[in-house]
């Protein structure tokens, strides 16, 4: 009995060891899967880590079978940056990891630093000062009569361009300041302040009005014009502005002149100076009869008088007269230019001489005929200018006629004005090679005239029917006149 319970245990022990065993075929039976680990990843600041099974931002927790190889890559979102691997990786290149364990990485991100903005420009100063009618414009001028943005910032280097436009009825004269020439607009570089002028001039003003008082004698010198107003000398600046008493309180010239510093005059007898910005009168030579008076760049005077027995020549230089030629028969024209005095004489017969302005011998320039006065002379570098009257009248009188200084040929500039019977008087001027005169006799239109040395170019500045205009003066800009009893100054 005892034989048959152990051999039930065997077999009771022998069954239970094949049940723990499978074969290849027994398709119930299981074994251990490949080890799995886990992949912690975690983003700081703004940014993704980015592997081959998708981006993690956060936290993200991945299982992967043990020994995977692994590669993540640190993307920073637009305006960060990444700053740093953590945990199983470290520094700031690419993470590569083989997950033998499980593993925690942190990819850290942070915001972008923006550059530091540029400088601000430095700010510099851009300013206009307008005379007379017009405006500047550009760079944030609007700078004239009517407006009033003068003066501006602007970033340094700007380069600006700036327009000068003339109000209706008057001309752009020109720039200073930063800006040059005439040009209607300037360009310039803002490098450090700039400050500008513009000039605008009317195309005609009336400078000085009739007031009833007016003689009929003006002078120019280079800022300023001279008159005589109810027996005195009078100046006011050449393009308008305020009217000063010079000199004098019972003064009637027949002639003026003036110069830089003094302003002369002559009664037709006396010779008196004063100073140009005003202050008292001084006599200077005292004759029968003085003709006109003009005064050279050196500042001498010249002039011709009917002294005796014949007339002379004479030049007054610092302060002391000098007759240059006498018995000459002067009638009172006279011009100077930088080497010579011309003068109209008389003595039966018409002629123009010259003579050296230092002194000399006198040429005959030219013999204009019997009965032949001339009135009026003026030069330039190449020509002198002439008008004459004749006794009987002639039809040619007053016409401007010229003759060369090279030869001494003569002709007429032909003008288109009527004829001149009995054209006594008429005074001249002369500019850059044209002459402007006055036609106040003969065939009407009356008024101020110009035309070319070469007689082209003839036409009327301002002219009516009204004979009343006893002179005219010319600068390089303007032409100053006598109207209705009024001095007008009228852009060339």
């Amino acid at each position: 009995m005892r034989a048959f319970v152990v051999g039930c245990l065997a077999l009771a022990l022998g069954a239970g060891c094949g049940s723990s065993s499978r074969s290849d075929s027994d398709p119930g039976g299981g074994g251990a899967g490949p080890t799995q680990v886990n992949l912690k990843v975690t983003t700081v600041g703004k940014g993704v880590v980015r592997r081959a099974d998708g981006d993690c931002r956060g936290t993200c927790t991945t299982q992967y079978v043990a020994g995977t190889q692994i590669h993540l890559l640190a993307v920073p979102d637009p305006a960060a940056s990444f700053v740093a691997w953590g945990g199983a990786c470290s520094g700031a290149g690419r993470c590569d990891l083989a997950l033998v364990a499980d593993r925690e990485v942190t990819a850290t991100f942070a915001d972008a630093i923006p550059p530091p903005p540029p400088p601000a420009p430095t700010k510099l100063n851009l300013s206009a000062s307008i005379s007379g009618p017009g405006t500047v414009t550009g760079g944030g001028l609007d700078c004239g009569d009517s407006t009033s943005t003068c003066d501006v910032m602007v970033a340094s280097g700007t380069t600006v361009t700036l327009t000068a436009s003339p109000a209706d009825g008057s001309r752009f004269a020109g720039w200073g300041g930063a800006c040059n020439g005439t040009s209607t607009t300037c360009q310039l570089a803002a490098n450090s302040d700039v400050r500008v002028t513009a000039q605008f001039q009317p195309e005609m003003q009336v400078l000085v009005p009739n007031d009833g008082g007016n003689g009929a004698q003006i002078a120019l010198n280079p800022t300023r014009l001279f008159w005589v107003r109810s027996g005195s000398i009078w100046s006011i600046p050449k393009t308008g502005g305020e009217a000063v008493k010079v000199a004098g309180g019972n003064e009637f010239p027949s002639t003026l002149a003036a110069d830089d510093a003094h302003v002369y005059w002559s009664n037709g007898s006396d010779i008196f100076s004063a100073p140009a910005d005003g202050g008292e009168a001084g006599l200077l030579f005292t004759a029968p009869s003085v003709g006109k008076l003009v005064v050279d760049e050196r500042g001498a005077l010249y002039w011709t008088a009917n002294d005796s027995p014949d007339g002379s020549v004479f030049r007054l230089r610092d302060g002391v007269a000098t007759q240059l030629a006498k018995d000459q028969h002067p009638n009172g024209a006279v011009d100077v230019d930088a080497t010579h005095v011309y003068f109209g004489a008389w003595d039966g017969s018409g002629f123009l001489r010259r003579v050296l302005r230092d002194g000399g011998p006198v040429e005959q320039v030219l013999a204009c005929g019997t009965g032949c006065v001339i009135r009026s002379i003026r030069v330039d570098p190449q020509l002198i200018y002439f008008r004459s009257w004749t006794t009987p009248c002639d039809s040619n009188d007053g016409y401007v006629q010229t003759v060369s200084k090279a030869d001494f040929s003569a002709r007429s500039l032909l003008t288109g004005n009527g004829g001149g019977d009995c054209l006594y008087y008429g005074e001249m001027d002369v500019s850059a090679s044209v002459a402007y005169w006055t036609w106040e006799g003969g065939a009407p239109p009356f008024g101020i005239f110009r035309a070319s040395a070469s007689g082209s170019g003839f036409a009327a500045i301002e002219s009516n029917g009204d004979a009343n205009w006893p002179t005219v003066r010319v600068d390089d800009q303007a032409i100053y006149y006598m109207r209705a009893g009024a001095i007008v100054r009228r852009l060339k």
